[in-house]
């Protein structure tokens, strides 16, 4: 099962190659040899050292050699393994090097009556560490061979090997103890191998499949779209996954094995006694007391982007059930926060909108009766000064409620958008022409100018009087945001996916003026929410129906004595905005 969710090129256990295997035996046999023939060669000097002429005799010499021409022949071994691929041939090879070695080294040291007689069963056992049991009967086979070869040539060449008839018994004895000594190590070194072989077959499959679920678990972590980090009791992070780094942007390599705290400030160790209840150890003032396994919290980015993190955490333990630390698994509400205010700031407008109706039967016919009467009365000849101020200030205040109710009317029951295709530049040029004639009538106070920087090229799907009262809005905002003056900087880019037409035109307005304080950003949108003395509140919420009517959208960031920014996303022409359900459909032209 676990195989079939892994790539199919994934190794299996018990299908590699034992190439690899091979030529670290045979890597290890040339040690053992250059060990063993070095042992020989210092016992050699060693006994003839005490003699008044070493070497003197052909025996010395020849056994020398011998010592010398399998160095040599270990060397070249060596010169040669890297450069062959048949390396089962050349173990083999080796094999055979060694009892023809081992023969001659018996052959020099007496024969029959040799000590390094015991050696014929030692290749046997290294034919069986080589190639298993393969190489162990193929061994045994030559050294049975050897052994009778050597019989042989004493029964042949050593007149005292056949002088008695004891004697040939014990040549007879030595020749099947050492065959039945040899063959018996080839089975049980075969078998052994054998075993030792099946085992390291089965240990090789499970670390295989060990891996391939270390690996298959890691992509599951990896995969996640939650953030996730565990940390141990003293609070050190050992886990930290792709979702965690894109959610908070921080590096992985920068926060493992440091602090939590570094990612999350605020977040409450747990002791290992109070672990059943995740109680903490240093409650935050918004706990309660009750056990702390799920919260949301506030969490700045390095960028300086502030996101709302639903967060939860549980202990992390260990197969006995032993806990170890806490793992905490973390999503971006953000997102879905501000579809939440979205929500509830449309049934505002929802009901604001059952209200209109009556709100306008109500009060503007009661006013047109006013003023109809004030302005009656304004036309009486016997009128004192007195009188007739109080009478502008009636129409006055008349005419600001009336504006304000139908301010209000825009707002809750604004007419369906008449889309067009335009010029985003040349609508942004005609408002500005406006703003900049009004600064002209004004005499002394602030100097206020907009610099424009867009595409003449850009075009959207808007309806042009809307989105003219939308720009002119935003303008007045920044006029109002620098009592000092200053240069409001307005510019556009189309923005969409690489290669494919664009989906939005991005607009944004900025002002370096007082800002907007943190605590208000969330509410500005909200009909009647202002923060100006003289301000109906509705102008920023006329403003995001709009843009909602459009299919667009709007958002803000600004910072206290920096400035503000409005970002508008207006459907370009390769996206036409798709028309409210319950209004008609508009065509464009």
């Amino acid at each position: 099962m676990l195989r079939r969710l892994l790539p199919a090129d994934a190794p299996a256990g018990g299908m590699t190659s034992i190439e690899p295997e091979i030529v670290g035996k045979i890597q290890w046999l040339m040690l053992f040899r250059v060990a063993m023939i070095t042992v020989l060669l210092g016992s050699t000097l060693i006994v003839n050292a005490s003699s008044e002429e070493p070497f003197a005799d052909a025996g010395s010499l020849a056994l020398l050699g011998l010592i010398v021409g399998t160095y040599l022949l270990t060397i070249g071994y060596a010169i040669l393994l890297p450069r062959l691929r048949a390396h089962t041939t050349f173990a083999y090879v080796q094999l055979l090097g060694d009892q023809m070695t081992t023969l001659a080294l018996v052959l020099l040291t007496g024969g029959v009556e040799s000590v390094f007689n015991f050696m014929l069963a030692l290749t046997v056992m290294n034919g069986a560490i080589l190639l298993f049991r393969k190489g162990a009967w193929a061994a045994a086979i030559v050294s049975v061979g050897l052994i009778v070869f050597i019989a042989a040539r004493d029964w042949v060449l050593v007149p005292s090997a056949t002088s008695t008839p004891a004697a040939v018994r014990a040549l007879v004895q030595w020749g099947v103890t050492n065959v039945s000594a040899v063959l018996l190590v080839a089975l049980l070194a075969g078998y052994l191998s054998e075993l030792l072989q099946a085992a390291g077959q089965r240990i090789r499959s499970q670390s295989v499949d060990l891996e391939q679920l270390r690996t298959l678990n890691q992509h599951i972590l990896s995969s996640l779209q939650s953030g996730l980090l565990s940390h141990t009791f003293d609070g050190r992070v050992i886990y930290f996954n792709q979702a965690a780094e894109r959610i908070t942007g921080l590096r992985a390599d920068d926060v493992l094995f440091h602090d939590v705290r570094r990612v999350f400030g605020r977040l409450p160790m747990q002791s290992p006694e109070r672990s059943a209840g995740l109680s903490p150890v240093d409650t935050p003032a918004r706990d309660t007391g009750a056990a702390l396994s799920r919260w949301e919290e506030v969490f700045e980015r390095p960028d300086g982007q502030t996101r709302i993190l639903g967060m939860s955490r549980s202990p992390l333990v260990d197969p006995d059930g032993t806990q170890h630390g806490a793992v905490i698994v973390f999503q971006d509400l953000t997102p879905l926060r501000q579809l939440e205010q979205q929500i509830r700031r449309s049934e505002k407008f929802a009901a604001i909108g059952k209200m209109a109706a009556g709100i306008a039967h109500e009060i503007r016919n009661p006013l047109a009766s006013i003023s109809g009467s004030i302005q009656m009365l304004q036309r009486t000849q016997a009128m004192d000064a007195t009188n007739k101020r109080l009478m502008d200030i009636v129409t006055r205040e008349i005419d600001r409620l009336n504006a304000l109710i139908t301010d209000f009317l825009k707002f809750a029951r604004p007419a369906p958008p008449e889309l067009a295709r335009v010029r985003l530049a040349q609508l942004l040029h005609e408002v500005v022409e406006v703003f900049r004639y009004m600064q002209t009538q004004s005499e002394g106070g602030p100097r206020y100018d907009v610099d424009v920087q867009i595409g003449e090229s850009i075009e959207v799907v808007v309806d042009p009087r809307q989105i003219k009262q939308v720009l002119w809005n935003l303008l007045n905002n920044a006029i109002e945001a620098m009592p000092q003056g200053g240069l409001v900087q307005v510019s556009g880019t189309a923005v969409g996916p690489s290669g494919a037409p664009d989906e939005f035109v991005e607009l944004k307005i900025s002002d370096p003026g007082v800002g907007i304080p943190a605590e208000h950003l969330g509410r500005i949108f909200d009909p009647f929410f202002t923060t100006k003395s003289r301000g109906s509140g509705l102008g920023l919420a006329l403003v995001h129906r709009i843009i909602e009517e459009h299919g667009g959208q709007i958002d803000v960031t600004s910072e206290p004595d920096r400035g503000t920014t409005f970002t508008l996303r207006l459907p370009s022409v390769g996206r036409p905005p798709l028309p409210r359900q319950g209004s008609p459909s508009e065509s464009l032209p």
